[in-house]
């Protein structure tokens, strides 16, 4: 299979797509349990209001990331694919 600059083969974009999946949801995690801390200690929440924070802050700020993440893995295969397909300088004609 052929690709070209703009072209990623469907099994490196899947993968691409897991792992962008994956280092976004530690990501929201993460956000998600810092924004619930903030919201408890900082700005003296209740318990319902700092699950909430928690949650919403969690949960965007992983699509966010998700997206992200996605946009570079995807960025670095396409140069990487671009590279490939190059003549080096011992393959000049």
């Amino acid at each position: 299979m052929t690709a070209s600059n703009s072209e990623v083969p469907a099994d490196l974009k899947a993968l691409a797509v897991k792992e962008a999946r994956r280092d976004g949801m530690f990501a929201g995690l993460t956000a998600g349990l810092t924004g619930a801390l903030l919201g408890s200690k900082l700005m003296r929440f209740n318990r319902n209001q700092t699950i909430l924070c928690g949650v919403l802050t969690g949960g965007l700020s992983g699509y966010f990331f998700i997206q992200a993440f996605l946009s570079s893995h995807l960025a670095v295969l396409k140069k990487d694919l671009a590279q490939q397909h190059q003549p080096g300088p011992s393959e000049s004609t």
